[in-house]
């Protein structure tokens, strides 16, 4: 039997902690072996289509800044480093 999906509230004044939050849970699920720690993201107001927020994150000691843009489903994102 596997878990229902969780559902996230969309709440726009704690919307970057949410995201933020599945990132990391992600990122973790992903690559079980990287240690990623401090993921904080802007918050946004809506999750329109086209819209993005920046986020920074450190992976494995490195810091890293990136844009979650958000696709044509209902939260669903797409990450993409910016480089410096």
């Amino acid at each position: 039997m596997t878990a229902p999906p969780s559902i996230v509230v969309f709440d726009p004044a704690r919307s970057g902690n949410a995201l933020a939050a599945r990132i990391a849970a992600r990122a973790r699920a992903n690559r079980p072996s990287d240690k990623i720690v401090g993921v904080t993201c802007a918050n946004f107001p809506n999750l329109a289509v086209g819209t993005h927020t920046d986020c920074h994150l450190t992976i494995n000691g490195v810091k890293t800044a990136v844009r979650a843009t958000f696709t044509g489903r209902s939260g669903h994102y797409v990450l993409a480093r910016i480089k410096p």
